[in-house]
């Protein structure tokens, strides 16, 4: 397990990387054992000597500085190792990319719905962030399903802001970029023209056609041909390919698509409004999210509490609940192997409000037996009557005293 940062950080597992840098799942060290789980972003050997490449690279950690918002991954801090290698220190997101979420097969409309809005609220934050010179905004540049982080509590996060800029600092790593996504590029980012927010608007319009569709959006041989359908290529409604879309989004989709500047949405913001406004939009759209996180990964997604004590309750049918619910429903049920027998292992040990709950029980249970007492008394008072010898004096005139004194006694 190596270091970072003179000791601060400390390497774990890899999680991923490229050709320029590698990103570590790691911990933040303190004083008196304190420590934090983070994200640690660093340069292969090489890049960090490069005097153009290190410029971007430090331009990009004092934009994502300043990129403090729910739906952005927190850049946290920015330094070298014992090595001379920069590397970024970000939060850590527990949970999957959307592109592993989008390969587990289709996802609930209300779900697509939310993903998307909240990726358009981290880049429409960045797309306002003042960036000085008289210049505002940041454009991200490479906005695709591998740069949206989904933790497991529902969030939302878009990752890798500035990485763009970063990668063109040489020819190499130029290519490299281009080499990369280039199927979620806008038509002026592939024509080298110059971009605004409207460009990854666009990228967000093809992840969403993509994730209504089920299948690619701009599919060719080579990097040349991809390119090309970006610019050229026809872009079919999703309605065309399948038919349960509905329109509203359909609609929201293809103004995401416009490749005439124009008629593309021209904020982020706009685009949200007409998202909210579908018929689909969910109320509770991070927890439909989780939901469906812990059924589609039910091996590495965690089990709360809350989540155990929701599905010890039984489930609503499916037809009783509106349409934004049923995901969640849906999403929950294949995680019944989590309740049942063993669920009694993940209970809580019994605390005050648990035994406060059995007062009223327990009363219950002395009213009953105060009832069973007085029947008791009840019923010895009639027999020990029934088992008295009558009396002379009130036998009835020509009754035979004794006739009833060898005769079982009736109940």
């Amino acid at each position: 397990m190596s270091t970072a940062g003179s000791g601060k950080y400390r390497l774990e597992r890899r999680l991923g990387g490229g050709g320029m840098a590698e990103v570590y799942a790691g911990q933040a060290m303190g004083a008196e054992g304190f420590s934090r789980r983070v994200a640690i972003k660093r340069v292969r050997p090489g890049y960090s000597d490069h005097a153009g490449f290190a410029q971007m690279f430090v331009a990009e950690a004092q934009i994502s500085s300043q990129l403090v918002h729910p739906n952005i991954v927190s850049v946290l801090d920015f330094d070298r190792d014992p090595e001379g290698r920069l590397f970024l220190v970000m939060e850590l997101v527990e949970g999957k990319d959307l592109d592993a979420l989008v390969g587990t097969g289709m996802l609930p409309l209300p779900v697509v719905i939310f993903v998307i809005g909240e990726v358009l609220r981290g880049l429409g934050f960045a797309h306002d962030l003042p960036a000085g010179a008289g210049l505002r905004g940041v454009v991200h540049r490479d906005v695709s399903p591998h740069n949206v982080l989904l933790s497991w509590e529902g969030a939302v996060k878009v990752s890798d802001f500035g990485i763009a800029k970063t990668r063109a600092a040489s020819e190499a790593t130029a290519s490299l970029f281009i080499k990369g996504k280039p199927a979620y590029m806008s038509p002026e980012q592939a024509n080298g023209q110059r971009l605004d927010g409207r460009s990854d608007l666009f990228a967000v319009g093809v992840m969403l056609w993509e994730m209504l569709v089920g299948q690619r959006l701009f599919v060719a041989e080579d990097t040349r041909a991809t390119l090309a359908a970006v610019l050229f290529g026809q872009i079919p409604r999703p309605r065309a390919v399948r038919a349960e879309v509905p329109k509203d989004l359909e609609r929201v989709t293809m103004k995401l698509l416009e490749r005439d500047l124009a008629a593309r949405y021209a904020t982020a913001e706009q685009g949200i409004a007409d998202l909210m406004n579908c018929g689909d939009a969910p109320r509770s759209g991070r927890e439909a999210l989780s939901a469906v996180l812990a059924e589609r990964f039910p091996d590495l997604a965690p089990v709360r509490q809350s989540r155990a004590r929701a599905f010890a309750a039984p489930p609503t049918p499916a037809h009783a609940l509106p349409a934004y619910s049923r995901p969640t429903l849906t999403a929950a049920e294949p995680l019944g192997h989590e309740t049942g027998p063993g669920l009694g292992a993940m209970m809580p040990a019994p605390t005050a409000t648990m035994r406060t709950r059995r007062a009223p029980r327990l009363a219950q249970v002395l009213i009953v037996l105060a009832v069973m007492v007085a029947s008791a008394v009840t019923a010895f008072a009639i027999v020990s009557a029934a088992r008295r010898p009558p009396d002379p004096t009130t036998t009835p005139a020509g009754a035979n005293p004794g006739a009833h004194a060898h005769q079982p006694m009736q109940p």
